[in-house]
């Protein structure tokens, strides 16, 4: 029993080695690529970089990123904001009533069937839409990813209050004399927070990474473009010269690598609760 056992762990231990091979060798070349002269990209790509160089980042600064990272940084943060905001009291309000109203078993059902339809099937729709309400920017770029937001979001916090949250700490808080919102904000939605980081985390990269939206909402003014779409951009303006990309793409890998270091202890907890019905 105990040879099986280590056969098997050793099988697990490969497993995951290969794993974590496939995952950090792209980033570590990415990584080392953005302190090489482009020479040496092309002629060692998996050399160690020589001479060492910082100047694809003072090209990169001089080409003006900040104003790019920027913009991401207002849309990831105002967008989890807003998504932490109103989908834990919509899931909340839903979790409560979804067994004793059936319109807010309709209203749920139909919420989360957002998670099933393409985004293909509306880009366009949604395009000419925000094009024509006079959208086509940041705020409005914003509200999409509030509105896409919900289904996913929405399905992981309603399981959680159901399973993590009893109904018994409402009944304690009114004979207490707290009101709805009271309980809400000062009992329920603390208890919320393995789910907070969850979402935070799976949100923020979706919205530090994303590029199909921002490329059909901002890509009318430079000005207005996230952190993606002048890596897009920038990788066609330096076709053959590697090294800025490089060093772009690893402007945007720290950034929300640190967040998710700082919040992914919360992650497994949140979604093992957040995922039973």
């Amino acid at each position: 029993m105990k040879a099986e056992k280590s056969k098997k762990n050793i099988g697990h231990y490969i497993i995951l080695a290969i794993g974590a091979i496939i995952i950090a060798l792209p980033v570590i070349l990415t990584l080392s690529s953005s302190f090489k002269e482009n020479k040496q990209i092309i002629g060692d790509f998996f050399g160690v970089p020589n001479p060492f160089t910082l100047d694809n980042y003072q090209r990169l600064l001089a080409d003006g990123i900040g104003k790019y990272f920027l913009n991401s940084t207002i849309i990831t943060i105002l967008g989890v904001v807003l998504i932490t905001l109103f989908v834990p009291m919509a899931a909340y309000s839903i979790s409560r009533n979804l067994s004793k109203k059936k319109a807010y078993g309709i209203m749920y059902s139909l919420l989360i069937l957002g998670i099933f339809v393409p985004f293909q099937v509306i880009m366009i729709p949604i395009s000419v839409m925000m094009s024509k309400l006079g959208l086509s920017n940041i705020f409005g770029l914003i509200l999409l990813y509030l509105t896409y937001a919900i289904p996913q979001t929405l399905f992981l916090y309603v399981g959680y209050i159901k399973m993590s949250i009893p109904e018994s700490l409402d009944e304690a808080a009114a004979i207490d004399g707290a009101g709805k919102i009271t309980t809400y904000f000062k009992i329920a939605f603390p208890l919320m927070k393995p789910m907070h980081a969850t979402c935070l985390i799976i949100n923020a990269l979706w919205l530090w990474n994303d590029f199909m939206l921002p490329l059909l909402i901002l890509n009318k003014s430079q000005s207005m473009w996230s952190l993606p779409l002048f890596q897009y951009n920038y990788q066609g303006q330096y076709f053959n010269d590697y090294g800025p990309s490089f060093a772009s793409y690893v402007v945007g890998i720290i950034t929300i690598t640190i967040v998710y270091v700082i919040f992914q202890k919360h992650i497994i907890s949140g979604m093992s609760n957040g995922a039973v019905k």
